[in-house]
């Protein structure tokens, strides 16, 4: 099965004419959907809506599951994608994949989210509903491979000293548009010697955004210091986040934090050399 963001999912679920191939039940698990997406206004994302968005990315359904909690598809992504394949099976069946689609570059641990623009194919409008709604399933296995392939690339890792780590992705919607935040969040060992509140954060993510194109950031907080590290794939990009480098500042004071260094690049981040051993896509 190969694995792909789910802005390829809703992208299609957005288009009217795929809608109106849909029975009732598979739009009622595809609103389910829809509604987890995380809307990026001129005001930007506040803090109390990321958090909430990374809880319900998916990543965490199994842990709460076995924490005696029982997400639900309103409230988490793998749960309402689980709802959303079960509604299309009950419909036509299980499946043979549809052809292949866009994928995104596979998680894995220890590198950089990245945010590739992709091509995704539409839907073809005058397909019959069947063949739309086996497209739809093939899109919407792909989004929990992806999620599956964030659960193991967030596991424990011996090699990792301890660190902790967790590589998810959030569903954004920009006006009509759908694209995802991949965000990767690590934190620093525990250790005796280190008070709980002295350990380190951090946070990577990068994002997709129409006109502007790849950016990401890079947001390290230890004790009341924070450091951030921006860039934007075109020089462009950059010229315009530079405008806004010095409200930046003022913003994470008035937030009650102390800025360290923050320095805006030009370019994509480089991943480091990994061991073998990790997944490959199946298109590399």
């Amino acid at each position: 099965m190969r694995q792909s963001s789910s802005a390829a999912l809703l992208c299609a679920l957005a288009s009217p004419a795929v809608r109106s191939a849909l029975p009732q039940p598979v739009l009622r698990a595809a609103e389910q959907l829809g509604a987890l997406q995380l809307p990026l206004a001129a005001g930007g994302i506040g803090g109390a809506a990321l958090r909430n968005a990374i809880l319900s990315s998916g990543i965490f359904r199994e842990a709460m599951l076995a924490a005696g909690t029982s997400p639900s598809p309103q409230g988490d992504v793998k749960s309402a994608l689980l709802a959303l394949r079960q509604s299309l099976v009950s419909w036509i069946g299980k499946q043979q994949p549809a052809a292949a689609i866009a994928v995104a570059a596979p998680p894995v641990r220890g590198a950089p989210p990245r945010a590739r623009a992709a091509d995704i194919a539409p839907i073809d409008p005058t397909s019959p509903p069947d063949e739309v709604g086996r497209q739809v399933l093939e899109r919407t296995e792909s989004s929990l491979a992806r999620i599956r392939l964030q659960q193991h690339s967030s596991l424990p890792d011996s090699l990792a000293s301890g660190k902790a780590e967790w590589n998810l992705e959030v569903p954004v919607l920009i006006g009509l548009h759908q694209t995802s935040m991949q965000i990767q969040i690590t934190r620093d060992q525990e250790n005796s010697v280190q008070a709980d509140q002295e350990r380190g954060w951090q946070l990577r993510f990068a994002i997709n955004l129409p006109k502007l194109g790849e950016v990401g950031a890079q947001v390290s907080l230890h004790g009341g210091a924070t450091g951030v590290m921006l860039w934007a794939a075109e020089d462009e990009t950059r010229q315009l986040m530079e405008q806004e480098m010095e409200s930046l500042r003022e913003q994470l004071q008035a937030a009650g934090l102390q800025p360290g260094s923050i320095i805006l690049r030009q370019g994509v981040p480089t991943s480091p050399l990994l061991p073998s051993g990790h997944l490959l896509d199946s298109v590399s």
